[in-house]
């Protein structure tokens, strides 16, 4: 593991192992280190994946349960029904994910170690020298989440507008279905929703809330509990963590040095969805580190800032979410079904055209 690497990437998630498999296929020594004891010991996302992302790094079968119908619940619990023809979401069975991704860069040539930790670099002879692990590297990449220590310690900017989301794994629930339920409640999810998925072996239930907010699963679950009789089951884990919802950061990258993921900000600002970004932008990040150390190309974080797809609609939909009085239209418009499904549909889908 010492010695000198082209690239170093710090963090074992969906956008560093998405960079690691893409730089090392494109010839470069590539070294991933991760504070975690194993792949996914630590979750921090409800591993859902949209259509895109299965397609662009396919997950094994029995890895992924397939979900084809969305049910967007206002606070009374009335409820449409939502569906894109030939559109499908997967839950996964994310421990075992993380396992198979890492596999999949190792296996492209990229080293892969656990329980190593951060804690700074220096600059040595043109290189960047890891604090404490004999490690040099002529690129870094920061792919180590939302509260990034190779952003703190190469000075680049940092998260500010955050989610805090919780999460239980029951037993699986018979109610659950095969649909991915989302429930806008202002009173047990402010700031964000909360929800249903039914997944791999277990069935997840989550409530995501502003930063400024208490986390209360257990109320939320007691108010699911009538529909879903979630009492009934047994809880199998509990994970929680954070969520950037500031969009692309300003200053995530310099000379040898770059932010993806969620260390970048590189989350959808209104459904906080990021695993398809990082594999798209992990791609595109190792492709340009590669340009810029094999044909002196340019900056790294220019092309992949230049690339960024950062809808204004995304942003000015999330300030209406944290301002205006949504649930009173939800409400309203469950009754005016065609419209209000076609603007759930522009949300989840990312189209207007749902069915």
């Amino acid at each position: 593991m010492t010695g000198a690497h082209d690239l170093v990437i710090v963090g074992a998630g969906f956008a560093g192992l998405a960079c690691a498999k893409r730089a090392a296929e494109l010839g470069l020594t590539v070294l991933v280190i991760d504070h975690q004891p194993a792949p996914g010991r630590y979750i921090h996302t409800t591993g859902i994946l949209v259509q895109e992302a299965q397609s662009t790094w396919p997950a094994p079968a029995k890895l992924v349960r397939e979900i084809s119908r969305i049910r967007l619940y206002a606070p009374s619990l009335r409820h449409i029904e939502l569906q894109s023809k030939g559109y499908h979401f997967f839950s996964t069975e994310t421990v075992g994910l993380m396992a198979f991704l890492a596999d999949e860069a190792r296996w492209a040539g990229a080293e892969v170690q656990f329980n190593k930790e951060f804690v700074g670099a220096k600059s040595n002879r043109g290189k960047l020298r890891l604090t404490g692990l004999g490690i040099e590297t002529r690129y870094l990449v920061g792919a180590d989440g939302v509260h990034s220590k190779v952003a703190q310690d190469a000075g680049l900017d940092r998260n500010t507008r955050l989610l805090k989301g919780v999460e239980w794994e029951f037993e699986p629930i018979d109610r659950a279905d095969d649909c991915l339920h989302c429930f806008v409640d202002p009173k047990r999810a402010p700031g964000y929703i909360g929800w249903i998925v039914p997944g791999v072996n277990a069935t997840q239930v989550g409530v995501a809330v502003n930063q400024r907010q208490n986390t209360d699963i257990n109320s939320f679950v007691s108010h699911l509990d009538p529909r879903f009789d979630l009492r009934t089951r047994r809880v199998i884990s509990k994970r929680g963590g954070m969520i950037p919802i500031n969009g692309l950061l300003r200053n995530f990258y310099q000379e040898q040095t770059m932010l993806i993921g969620d260390a970048a900000g590189m989350v959808s600002p209104l459904t906080a969805g990021g695993i398809h970004r990082s594999y798209c932008y992990g791609k595109l990040a190792a492709d340009a580190i590669a340009d810029y150390l094999q044909n002196n190309g340019l900056n790294p974080g220019v092309v992949v800032q230049a690339a960024y797809d950062d809808a204004r609609w995304k942003h000015a939909a999330r300030w209406c979410f944290d301002h205006l009085p949504l649930t009173n239209f939800m409400e309203c418009g469950i009754g005016l079904a065609s419209l209000f499904k076609r603007v759930a549909g522009k949300i989840f889908f990312d189209r207007f055209a749902v069915d």
